[in-house]
């Protein structure tokens, strides 16, 4: 409930929301849609998606992984390439 009129309001949670834009990146993967596939990623991240393994393995986003942009935005959010040796205690945010 909310606003002025106490109408429902419909949302996602934030584990939604990270998977809506992962689902949209592999979607517009597959669909060699590469700028738009990097962008629902870059959305993913934003949102708090930080499974960065799961990403670089992740078949359905082979058709972009090769781009200079996918490369970059992976770069940028994980510059360790998944390796992360203290993960067991919270990892980098």
């Amino acid at each position: 409930m909310g606003g002025f009129d106490s109408a429902p309001k419909l949302g996602l949670d934030e584990f939604e929301l990270q998977a809506v834009h992962y689902n949209m990146a592999c979607a517009y993967a597959q669909l060699q849609m590469s700028p738009e596939a990097v962008q629902a990623m870059d959305s993913a991240f934003s949102a708090g998606f930080d499974n960065y393994s799961t990403v670089r393995g992740d078949p359905d986003l082979d058709p972009v992984k090769d781009s200079t942009a996918f490369e970059t935005l992976m770069e940028a959010y994980d510059p360790q390439k998944g390796f992360n040796p203290f993960g067991l205690f919270g990892g980098k945010k």
